[in-house]
């Protein structure tokens, strides 16, 4: 039954041990200072534990100054020894899964407590449009914050260019700056780019390079046309192209919607909508058909052990594992993620691939750990951990006064 999701795979200079991925998940859990608490280490530690192929460690912040969680992980030079701790605890547990940290500027995604800035102008005519010069500082803050992770002894680091925050909100077709940085295809992906030259110039040649990318379903967006407004995946799958041109080592496919932390999430599949895991399935498809680095999928956390609201009355073939097993088998994808099905069970992958299902807490889809990070408080399963059940109902609760 599991035959794909336990065989590894080679990327760039490592070589994960099977072909299950915990995606990133803030959980806002960072001191004052960007580093990790004992509370963050207990969740890479039971991540470990879980002994997934790759782990990526959440969105770490190349900047203080625009950030999108008070309590955020940061990768700049003073946090070196807390990202240190982190890669020392999982190696601890199992040296052999790969470690790559997400590095994020938020821009206008930055939290009211931080300072909020856009690329081109917002609606809000409060959020600072970035002269060229910050820009490209920016650039010089990704690539520090590279050479940080890789003296801290990750194995690679994840280009935040998704969701709409900043290195994404450069590509939308809505970005018109007159700079070099907007207009046409070639000016809006200069950032990129530029960034990923001077991350290499930071980095040794065995460092893995990636970048999780999405499609903005929203008028301006990337992978839609901007004048129907109806999804053009053209310049989404160049950019693709691109990534593997600049040396990339993998491409990880997300999809996103206008509100990140709205109730119709086509980034995260719930009972309301279903059959958008097919549209990551669909997307990820394509992009490996024109890529031959490894190519990483989400949107698995919903299908859970089949008992889900997907056409059909088969759970085993509305299931995780079926469609795992199926979409490696196929060539679309080379490895598959989970996020929300990490938290809810932190040993979820070793539990697949010793086919303990019974044994698995199942995430339900409900987005309360999201909404718990939305509204700046620590993140967590609020179905299967008591600690953030009650703080769910403590931020119900202040929400109402």
């Amino acid at each position: 039954m599991i035959d794909y999701l336990a065989r590894p795979l080679r990327i760039h200079t490592k070589t994960a041990p099977n072909r299950i991925v915990y995606h990133p998940s803030e959980c806002n859990d960072a001191d004052d200072e960007g580093n990790p608490t004992d509370l963050t280490l207990e969740r890479y530690r039971n991540f470990a534990e879980g002994s997934p192929g790759l782990i990526f460690v959440e969105a770490c912040g190349v900047s203080r100054e625009s950030r999108g969680r008070i309590n955020q992980l940061s990768a700049l030079r003073p946090n070196v020894h807390g990202l240190k701790r982190i890669v020392d605890t999982i190696r601890d547990v199992d040296p052999n899964i790969v470690i790559l940290f997400q590095i994020s500027h938020d821009g206008r995604r930055s939290g009211r407590f931080s300072r909020v800035v856009t690329v081109y102008p917002a609606d809000d005519s409060a959020i600072e449009v970035l002269t060229t010069k910050e820009l490209v500082a920016i650039e010089d803050r990704f690539a520090e914050s590279a050479a940080v992770v890789e003296e801290a002894g990750g194995d690679g680091i994840d280009f935040k260019n998704c969701n709409g925050y900043l290195a994404s909100e450069v590509l939308n077709p809505a970005n018109t700056r007159s700079d070099g940085y907007g207009g046409s295809f070639e000016n809006r992906t200069r950032f990129f780019r530029e960034t990923v030259q001077k991350i290499r110039d930071k980095v040794s040649p065995s460092f893995i390079l990636g970048a999780r990318i999405s499609t903005i379903h929203s008028p301006g967006g990337f992978g839609m046309d901007a004048e129907s407004g109806k999804e053009d995946l053209s310049e989404f799958l160049a950019f693709a192209r691109l990534m593997e041109a600049t040396g990339m080592h993998y491409v990880s496919v997300h999809v996103s919607n206008p509100s990140y932390f709205s109730d119709v999430l086509v980034q995260m599949p719930t009972r309301k909508n279903p059959e958008d895991v097919f549209v990551h399935f669909r997307l990820t498809k394509a992009v490996k058909e024109k890529v031959s680095i490894p190519v990483m999928c989400a949107g698995y956390s919903y299908l859970r052990d089949g008992k889900n609201k997907l056409p059909g009355n088969n759970s085993d073939e509305k299931s995780f594992v079926y469609w795992a097993e199926h979409n490696l088998r196929s060539g679309d994808v080379d490895m598959v993620g989970v996020s929300r099905q990490s938290l809810a069970d932190r040993h979820f992958a070793r539990k697949i691939l010793q086919q303990r299902f019974n044994d698995i807490q199942w995430c339900t889809a409900c987005n309360h750990c999201f909404r718990l990070v939305a509204n700046q408080y620590r993140s967590g399963c609020t179905v299967h951990d008591p600690r953030y059940q009650e703080l769910y109902k403590r931020m119900k609760k202040q929400n109402k006064r």
